[in-house]
């Protein structure tokens, strides 16, 4: 087995253990040793730059590869296993326009319901966050803090009858 090969390929378990949210203590210090013995100890270009981009984010961004570690939060909000979308129900305006285009049906209520997200259904693509009208940026993106609990069916306020209060 050439060293590059199997370098890499650790690296990335590595890596996506820390994306998932499954990273543990000493992985960086690790992703650092690995990256530059293959870097050092490869035959090709390949191997000799591959671990670059790792390595120099390690370098620049450590603190977010430590959250990923210590605190299970994505800090850029891009790893779907450590995030989640939330409708804020103070800004919730039962448009629809978020439980129309889910491709998962993870969004319950009704028109002039206010909706919520069924974490376990969630397939966390994003699309409420796009499909939200900007004028009421409902949806939030978290990560590494917990999701609200959902609004009961029966105390979920009728959008209508709030506005008049």
């Amino acid at each position: 087995m050439l060293p590059c090969r199997e370098g890499i390929r650790q690296m990335l378990k590595i890596l996506t253990k820390i994306s998932e949210g499954k990273g543990r203590e000493g992985d960086i210090e690790l992703l650092e040793e690995l990256g530059q013995t293959t870097r050092d100890a490869s035959l090709c270009a390949l191997g000799g730059t591959a671990p670059n981009p790792v390595l120099n984010t390690i370098c620049y961004f450590r603190d977010e590869y430590e959250a990923h570690i210590k605190e299970k939060r994505c800090p850029a909000y891009v790893c779907k296993d450590l995030i989640s979308y939330y409708i804020d129900p103070d800004k919730c305006q039962a448009c629809l326009s978020c439980l129309r285009k889910c491709p998962s049906e993870a969004i319950a209520g009704g028109k002039n319901r206010i909706h919520v997200i069924d974490q376990d259904k969630c397939i966390k693509c994003g699309t409420c966050l796009e499909v939200c009208p900007s004028r009421f940026r409902a949806v939030k993106k978290i990560s590494g803090e917990p999701v609200p609990p959902p609004i009961p069916e029966e105390a979920r306020i009728i959008v209508r009858e709030r506005k008049k209060k």
